[in-house]
């Protein structure tokens, strides 16, 4: 046989379209569609705009109650997909890949899915209750990820609360804080704009920004996480795949104590128990992801390389797929 025959030196076949599609991750998939959405909106401008309100030109897919009273319920989950203007995109997409990405790696693509639009939907609602019986402004539409992105944020929060970030006040002056401080952080700053907003009249129009919608999605992240049973001791990357520390050294004192059986002489050795297969999933976290997280812990997730980051994204498909043909 040939050199050029054998198996390990022909070039890897091209993965096709439909395949890479599968292998996509929902965090890619948000993504994705909100840079088409706004593509479409704001570049091929192709018949998705209006004017409703005092002639400005305003995205279609925005939710108010005065949509959802004309049955249109689909806003609901369209306006997370919508944005006013490339600045309001590119703030909630920086903070989409920031958060986006660390939830759907510990997390995995449902649950990823899952906060995201049920943050967006409470977010929508707390920000419309305060616009609708509050304000008495029954119109304005909401648009825009940031309460879905803040759900996010909160959710990888409370699962790594300890995490170092380094976060940039006015995008210019770095500082390095807990992950848990920073959402607290603006949590609270959300909070005393949006109450600003409701008891003092005299506030710049620049600042009347969904607060109320950001709060909404903070609160179901927070919620979200917790209901999974995060949120107790402090947690990093590694203590989501690995017991803790005290466990691990318990294990080899124990092996010590057991007592070594008594050889039968008298009847034949029988032979040893089938091995079981190894479990490729358990393998492929035992050899390549474990030593990923043990240098995230050590290091900070912003050691990673490249491919140790695409090592994670796939062991996370990997485990979203193990999970459906289980049932988990």
């Amino acid at each position: 046989m040939a050199l050029s025959d054998r198996d390990y030196m022909r070039e890897a076949p091209h993965r096709p379209l439909t395949r890479m599609l599968r292998d996509l991750t929902a965090f890619q998939i948000v993504l994705g569609i909100n840079i088409a959405v706004f593509v479409m909106q704001y570049v091929f401008e192709t018949g998705v705009l209006r004017h409703p309100l005092h002639g400005e030109t305003i995205p279609l897919g925005g939710v108010s109650i005065d949509e959802l009273a004309r049955g249109h319920l689909w806003t609901l989950l369209t306006y997370m997909f919508v944005h006013g203007s490339l600045g309001h995109l590119l703030l909630n997409m920086l903070m989409l890949y920031f958060a986006g990405r660390g939830v759907q790696q510990l997390f995995g693509s449902r649950h990823f899915t899952l906060i995201y639009l049920f943050a967006g939907i409470v977010g929508a609602a707390a920000e419309m209750a305060v616009n609708g019986y509050v304000r008495g402004d029954t119109i304005t539409p909401l648009v825009g990820a940031s309460a879905s992105v803040f759900g996010l944020l909160m959710a990888l929060a409370v699962v790594m609360p300890e995490e170092e970030i380094t976060a940039f006040i006015y995008f210019i002056i770095p500082v390095r804080m807990r992950l848990w401080t920073l959402a607290k952080a603006l949590f609270l700053i959300q909070l005393a704009f949006g109450l600003a907003g409701v008891l003092f009249s005299f506030l710049p129009e620049g600042l009347q920004i969904a607060y109320f919608a950001h709060l909404g999605g903070a609160a179901l992240g927070w919620f979200y996480a917790r209901s999974l049973g995060y949120g107790g001791r402090p947690m990093t990357y590694a203590s989501q795949w690995q017991p803790p520390q005290s466990q691990r050294m318990r294990k080899p004192q124990m092996a010590r104590t057991r007592v070594r059986p008594l050889l039968d002489l008298e009847n034949e050795p029988t032979s040893p128990p089938p091995v079981r297969p190894a479990n490729p999933v358990e393998s492929l976290i035992e050899e390549e992801v474990n030593p990923i997280l043990d240098k995230i812990g050590l290091h900070g997730i912003g050691s990673l390389t490249d491919d140790e980051r695409r090592t994670l994204e796939r062991a996370s498909r990997e485990l979203d797929r193990h999970r459906q043909k289980t049932g988990g």
